[in-house]
């Protein structure tokens, strides 16, 4: 069981990692690759559109905003990421951990990781604490050490490996019920964090992932 909440963990982990969070192409390449039509087919808007302005009343009474760094208009809940340089749908937050941005299209995938963090943490713990608190593992600690002095320092070394373990559970706990807090009062992390209202009143975990908006193989007009 462990070791398929292992695989199932690390799988989750690769997920987060490689899956496009949400990307909008910025201006250029939208203009480069001629897929405005195909964007407005999918977000039921022009990303390029906008006044004197640069974004027309009706859109920006909707929770529209400009991005003056990507030159479109991106649609309510979604923000420029600093890091990543790129706007992304439902933004919640960029992870230095996964080394990617967590959005509308792979929060799943990062909500599921963290869990089975906790859930991989909590199963060994148990495990390690009977090992530890064993009464007959001083007996044995001092066995060992007369056959081989290097066995002390390995039953030391998993006293070490328990604390971690026990604070990095008690970490993913914390990151956990605050990610769930997040998905029960339908809110992101920037949301929440700034006090920016849901709008649109869509589910954080639950709603639509969407299709990809960036493809990085699409061709471009060298014109």
């Amino acid at each position: 069981a462990t070791l398929a909440v292992f695989c199932t963990t690390t799988g989750l982990l690769c997920a987060t990692c490689c899956t496009d969070p949400g990307i909008i192409p910025r201006r250029e390449v939208v203009l480069a690759t001629g897929t405005a039509e195909q964007l407005r087919e999918a977000l039921g808007y022009d990303v390029l559109e906008g006044d004197g302005n640069g974004i027309s009343a009706k859109l920006r009474k909707e929770g529209y905003r400009l991005c003056n760094t990507c030159g479109i208009i991106r649609p309510p809940r979604s923000s420029h990421c600093g890091d990543c340089d790129n706007c992304v749908m439902r933004y919640d937050h960029h992870c230095p951990f996964v080394n990617n941005c967590v959005g509308q299209r792979n929060y799943h995938f990062f909500f599921g990781f963290i869990s089975c963090v906790l859930v991989l943490a909590l199963m060994v713990l148990p495990a390690l604490a009977l090992h530890l608190l064993n009464p007959r593992k001083e007996r044995a600690m001092k066995n060992a050490a007369k056959i081989d002095q290097r066995m002390s320092l390995f039953f030391y070394m998993l006293i070490g490996v328990g604390v971690l373990v026990a604070f990095a559970a008690f970490l993913s706990l914390l990151l956990w019920a605050y990610h769930l807090f997040l998905i029960v009062t339908r809110q992101t992390t920037k949301e929440f964090r700034r006090g920016i209202a849901n709008i649109d009143e869509e589910p954080t975990l639950c709603a639509a992932r969407g299709p990809q908006l960036f493809n990085p193989w699409a061709l471009v007009d060298p014109k």
